[in-house]
């Protein structure tokens, strides 16, 4: 397996998911760190959840992500 960068980190796992759906869309595998974590301590907790992708498909995803 290639190696995972973050490509985005969010306060809210809701904005995560829409990332992560669009991200999807384009082919790109998505993996979704502390989602659960962040679900269990809710909202102003100190944990984010962050949105990795293999490193090869990182610039793809970082122009999904900066899109207009």
């Amino acid at each position: 397996m290639a190696e995972l960068v973050t490509i985005a980190e969010f306060d809210n796992v809701n904005q995560a998911y829409v990332f992560k759906s669009r991200l999807e869309a384009e082919g790109i595998r998505v993996f979704l760190q502390n989602e659960n974590l962040t679900n269990l301590i809710g909202i102003g907790g100190f944990a984010s959840v962050k949105v990795q992708v293999a490193l090869p498909d990182s610039f793809k995803a970082m122009d999904v992500l900066y899109e207009d």
